[in-house]
């Protein structure tokens, strides 16, 4: 194998180069997020002496088994990003990757994931780790003053220390520091809107892509619902809040664990009805709903480009339909009065195309959970005076006869230029 060296404000590290392409996996940019630095904003990472070993992925953050995301090492030592670049670069554009996974589970070493494509056209592609679920979005400083900075989004100040890193090593990988997009499915459209929306985010990166966003956290996710959530978990944890970071992960993982299954069997109502480890907003990190914040005119210096797919909704569906539990993008996940619900499929059944396999019900939850909201923050950033511009993926599987058209998610391979299968790296 052979490997190539770069500099890094923290020490050397060493990657692998094959076929005039760079790849460096699984370097620090901060310390495990665990014991003194469990639910606290990242601690970034200490220097080290020779040479670092940086061929291998790193882990990912602990998470619940998942047959989509299954396969992924975890530990508690996470906080990493991966570096693809052209051999011999200088001043490349750089793409900056926010994996996706329902702000609960993936990481940047999912399948299909690598950089090698976006290197070989000649820009610079890195790929971040950040803290999930109850680890990055439990608003543990309602419990106690010590988590209080960046409390109920710690995954999110993960990123932006990410995409510090980025701005202060890039150049040496061949990328242009004053030149870096950050990019995102699902949850990770999501985090683009959030990045987009949070004033310390800014200055950090000049355009952005925000593909498929779980839209809903990107207008407010009250402090009410996150504080209920906390004081669940902490009952299931059975601690006081100041020995909170005392905990292990594994621990904190099944008491998340457990929380969800609860809720989704409708306990704790008190803790709303959206998805529960999601950013807060209304804390230090994200003092407004990003989709205000927009508003208002941060982020009108970043280029963003925002869509959805056609038929976002075809993937949860046919979730459902296979015996997951209700997803929140379904009719069940609605509040709107049964009748107005009602009135509008009306509507979506009056115009649908004829003998189409995508369902009049599956049009509507789409434009409901991404197509509207996402339309709403293309707006708002427009009229707040950016450059805007908004994208529909239209491309349709014929997967189930149809039925999984151009589904949640199903724009990856082409955004990469990966339509392998493979199983996740590790």
């Amino acid at each position: 194998m052979d490997t190539i060296d770069a500099e890094t404000t923290a020490g050397t590290v060493r990657g692998e180069l094959r076929d005039g392409i760079a790849a460096f996996k699984g370097i620090p940019y901060a310390e495990p997020p665990f014991g003194v630095n469990a639910f606290k904003p990242p601690v970034p990472r200490a220097p080290w002496e020779g040479v670092r070993e940086c061929t291998a992925y790193g882990p990912g953050c602990p998470q619940p088994s998942s047959p989509i995301f299954g396969g992924l090492s975890t530990g508690e030592d996470f906080l990493s990003v991966n570096v693809w670049a052209p051999e011999g670069a200088t001043g490349l554009p750089v793409m900056f990757s926010i994996h996706g996974g329902g702000f609960l589970m993936g990481s940047n070493a999912s399948s299909g994931s690598d950089g090698n494509t976006f290197a070989r056209d000649g820009v610079v592609l890195v790929s971040c780790n950040y803290r999930l679920g109850a680890f990055g979005f439990l608003h543990a400083g309602h419990l106690d003053d010590a988590y209080a900075a960046g409390s109920g989004a710690y995954g999110v100040a993960d990123q932006i220390a990410a995409l510090r890193w980025t701005r202060e090593n890039i150049a040496a990988f061949g990328g242009a520091p004053d030149n870096i997009t950050i990019f995102g499915s699902s949850a990770g459209g999501t985090f683009v809107g959030e990045l987009l929306g949070c004033p310390s985010a800014q200055g950090l990166f000049q355009q952005a892509v925000c593909q498929s966003a779980a839209a809903a956290p990107l207008f407010g996710f009250p402090a009410h619902y996150a504080e209920a959530i906390a004081e669940a978990m902490l009952d299931k944890l059975g601690v006081p809040a100041r020995d909170l970071h005392t905990v292990d992960a594994a621990r904190i993982l099944q008491a998340q664990t457990e929380f969800m299954i609860e809720k989704q069997r409708g306990e704790h109502p008190e803790c709303g009805r959206m998805i529960p480890f999601v950013p807060l907003t209304g804390g230090d990190l994200l003092p407004q709903p990003p989709y205000q914040a927009i508003t208002d005119g941060v982020g009108t210096d970043v280029n963003l480009v925002i869509g959805t797919n056609r038929d976002e909704c075809t993937l949860y569906a046919l979730m459902e339909e296979m015996g997951a539990a209700e997803t929140g993008m379904s009719p069940g996940g609605w509040d709107a009065d049964p009748a107005v619900q009602q009135a509008i499929l009306d509507v979506y059944e009056q115009s649908q195309e004829p003998g189409s396999a995508i369902t009049p019900q599956v049009s509507m939850d789409t434009d409901r959970a991404f197509r509207v909201p996402s339309l709403r923050i293309a707006d708002a950033h427009h009229r707040a005076g950016g450059t805007t511009r908004f994208y529909q993926f239209a491309w349709r599987s014929p997967a189930f006869n149809g039925r999984v058209g151009a589904s949640h998610g199903i724009e990856g391979p082409f955004v990469f230029d990966d339509f392998s299968c493979r199983s996740p790296r590790r």
